[in-house]
């Protein structure tokens, strides 16, 4: 059986990209988090610290595209990995819907936590 080539659209590469890229961005996230979080004993493992820190937008917004771009990261990878078996039209729909649900649900709930986080003492 001779390959066909399908176009871009329908290779993948866009998710390879964004994959690998998201990876590059996470990993400048985790040693930003763990320089603010990790320096001093207090500094991460203190309730009135956290909300303190996270009571400023440009936190917030940190830990939020830390959120998604790891949620992403993460659930891509995930269907990456289910990709590479040769599923049903059916197994492979309910397995996406099933990510795309999962995702959704994990990134709402870390928007409202993050967004409802009480104001500091």
């Amino acid at each position: 059986m001779a390959y066909k080539f399908q176009g871009a659209s329908t290779s993948g590469a866009a998710n390879w990209f964004l994959q690998r890229l998201t990876g590059l961005v996470l990993v400048v996230l985790l040693l930003v988090h763990f320089y603010i979080a990790h320096r001093t004993w207090d500094s991460g493992h203190n309730w009135d610290t956290i909300v303190q820190r996270l009571s400023s937008p440009y936190m917030k917004m940190f830990y939020l595209a830390f959120v998604l771009l790891g949620l992403w990261h993460g659930l891509n990878g995930l269907w990456s990995v289910l990709r590479d078996y040769n599923l049903k039209p059916g197994t492979r729909t309910t397995l996406f819907s099933i990510i795309v649900v999962v995702g959704v649900f994990i990134g709402v709930l870390g928007f409202i936590t993050m967004l409802t986080l009480p104001a500091p003492h």
